[in-house]
């Protein structure tokens, strides 16, 4: 179980301290391709399908589902884990332990993907290179005015534009890379949804206005 908290908490922290060592050579950015990821971004309202994740070594698959804006839930199919978002904070849960922990939505890679209006060309995600072949492209981004190392890659289907994968890096080289399978527009979740189920539980940071 140390291994999965480990692994989350890379997912969770390294976008909330993701920036780029300068350097002499600047990657290109095509306009174009950051364009039409925002427009298929802001475009969803929800979505659910599965996911696969690869981090350490060791490969793990599970549930995922987002409803805009900051609603956001993973579950794993081979350990006692989930990942809540209800709009405010996201929740790590271990139901071995019956330990919940609270993070700022802001500091996850489905934190930029599930806020109420979603700019990257003039918020704080800097986008600093974007690549593209015939069947995909992908944009990297980071957080704008951060101190800290790392970045995230989230890559798109090109035709129909679809949400396919993104990878994590953070300050020591260690990567996460999560891929999405079957996704498909789902907004009639339950009410009750993206809460935990255990007991009740109290934001922390009280939310924040990019899911407002």
């Amino acid at each position: 179980m140390k291994k999965y908290f480990k692994t989350i908490l890379i997912l969770l922290f390294t976008i909330h301290c993701s920036l780029f060592t300068s350097g002499a050579h600047a990657a290109a950015v095509d306009a174009a391709l950051v364009q039409k990821a925002e427009t298929y971004l802001n475009g969803i309202t929800g979505l659910s399908g599965n996911f696969t994740q690869l981090a350490n070594g060791k490969k793990d698959s599970g549930t995922f589902s987002m409803l805009r804006p900051g609603r956001v839930r993973l579950d794993y199919k081979a350990a006692p884990v989930q990942l809540i978002s209800d709009g405010k904070d996201l929740y790590f849960y271990d139901k071995s332990l019956d330990q919940i922990t609270t993070v700022p939505l802001t500091s996850t890679p489905a934190g930029i993907l599930v806020r109420k209006n979603i700019n990257l060309r003039t918020a704080d995600i800097v986008v600093s290179d974007t690549t593209s072949d015939s069947d995909t492209f992908s944009l990297t981004m980071h957080i704008r005015d951060n101190d800290g190392l790392g970045h995230m890659s989230v890559v798109f289907d090109a035709n129909p534009v679809k949400l396919r994968a993104w990878t994590v890096v953070d300050a020591t080289g260690a990567k996460t890379d999560v891929s999405f399978s079957d996704l498909q527009v789902k907004t009639d979740f339950g009410k009750n949804y993206f809460q935990i189920q255990r007991h009740k539980t109290a934001s922390t940071s009280g939310g924040d206005s990019y899911y407002e």
